[in-house]
């Protein structure tokens, strides 16, 4: 329900102004911000981190009986299928479904204005769409922001589509990886595999030689680590979104993540229309059947993939979990954590500074990840047990927690999310907050 304030402007109940404001560039008031989204987007930003430090640190590419061998191996193991059962996939979806709920809202506070709207958002992920090039071309092969801004453009044509049709397409999108692998499978044609041999063959072509194994959901990067030179690192990150490309495609990865936008969609119209964050009933039965749902399936998910049954039964199995197991997980997090922000929002609000400034933190991980872990930094890559780098990543969440509060202090945005802004807008966009007045006391 929408009401009126004291300036007679449309207000959702989360007190979000629906109008065209003069001025986009300005960020969204602190009143206006809806706190439970800023929190979420930080508690991702950190199991993202979590998730993706195996492979950046090269953990996950250290050789079985190498790792039997560490000081820590039994904890190790106990710990990585934990984290394979509580946070694998899980955030990332989380942050996908927190992409279309920020969609819905910006086109809520553009008063659903076509005209406005459409050409403000295809900017944004333009800008989005450099800033993804630069780190998946430059930096790591594992980036999320190209694929986000690609499937963004995509998302604009489901705007008016109603709450119904959206649920349904997201229920499609996220059963079409499994349809998608046994088409492949039964035609006996994986085409993604191509993109694996064309990575290989121009790296050859380019005097390149490296371990690159297709067939691994990544690369072997005992090599890769170790590569010392600058230069030779950046020529071998320029092949390497070949290798994304058919690990995307071999996943079905653009399915599910459309399908979690869609459903952002319609939980952000939730949000704004309904206030179903203050729905403390509905946000508990949620809860409740998304980890009822979620977690047998996420520990049958562990169970096949430790009891090492190998090939396709494997594969196949996987494609149906992505459905059934990571994607009501999620949705119960996100019921989980907002009954808290509810109840207890200083429990959790130290997470809001990483969520407004979270492109920055993602990029940032990224960029020390390399100097710590690869031959061009300190090279530990592929040297540390797991425990080991889940606590480096904790660490270095920690670090982030403490930069982004005392940065926002004195900053309107992160570093990153002011480059977006003035690639959206075309014009310099003011990063420093101004002064507070001085009152004179003096009389």
């Amino acid at each position: 329900m929408k009401t009126t304030d004291l300036s007679g402007k449309q207000r959702t109940p989360d007190g979000i102004h629906l109008f065209t404001t003069d001025h986009p560039d300005i960020p969204v008031p602190k009143k206006e911000r809806i706190q439970y989204l800023d929190i979420l987007r930080g508690i991702a930003i950190l199991f993202i981190l979590v998730a993706n430090i195996r492979y950046l640190s090269g953990e996950y590419f250290i050789p079985e009986l190498q790792k039997a061998a560490m000081k820590n191996a039994s904890f190790d193991h106990v710990l990585e299928i934990l984290a394979f059962i509580f946070v694998d996939g899980k955030f990332y979806s989380i942050f996908s479904i927190l992409f279309g709920i920020g969609f819905a809202v910006q086109y809520q506070r553009m008063n659903k204005d076509d005209k406005v709207f459409v050409p403000f958002f295809r900017r944004r992920m333009l800008g989005l769409l450099l800033i993804g090039s630069v780190h998946l071309f430059l930096i790591w092969l594992g980036d999320i922001l190209t694929l986000y801004a690609l499937l963004g453009f995509i998302l604009v044509w489901f705007r008016h589509f109603s709450n119904k049709r959206l649920l349904i397409w997201t229920g499609v999108l996220l059963v079409m990886p499994v349809f998608h692998w046994l088409a492949m499978y039964l035609t006996d044609n994986f085409y993604p595999e191509y993109f694996f041999r064309l990575n290989k063959e121009l790296l050859n072509t380019a005097g390149i030689e490296l371990n690159l194994n297709g067939s691994d959901p990544g690369i072997d990067r005992t090599e890769y680590l170790a590569i010392s030179n600058l230069k030779q690192l950046l020529e071998v990150n320029i092949f390497m979104p070949l290798l994304r490309l058919g690990m995307i495609l071999m996943e079905g990865r653009m399915f599910k993540v459309l399908a979690l936008f869609l459903l952002g969609v319609w939980a952000g119209r939730q949000i704004l229309e309904r206030n179903i964050l203050s729905n403390t009933a509905l946000l508990k039965k949620t809860m409740l059947v998304g980890f009822f749902i979620g977690i047998p399936m996420n520990l049958l998910r562990a169970w096949v993939k430790y009891s090492h049954l190998s090939g396709d039964h494997w594969i196949a199995s996987e494609y149906v979990f992505n459905a059934l197991a990571l994607t009501p997980m999620a949705i119960g997090y996100c019921a989980a954590i907002a009954l808290m922000v509810k109840d207890r929002p200083q429990w959790l609000g130290w997470f809001a500074p990483i969520g407004r400034t979270a492109l920055s933190n993602y990029l940032f991980q990224s960029l020390i990840c390399i100097f710590i872990f690869y031959g061009v930094g300190l090279g530990y890559g592929g040297k540390l047990g797991y425990s080991a780098v889940v606590l480096f990543a904790l660490l270095l969440f920690g670090w982030q927690i403490i930069f982004s509060t005392i940065w926002l202090r004195y900053f309107r945005f992160g570093p990153v999310e002011w480059l977006w802004r003035q690639l959206t807008y075309g014009k310099h966009v003011k990063l420093r907050k101004p002064a507070p007045e001085k009152v004179d006391l003096t009389g």
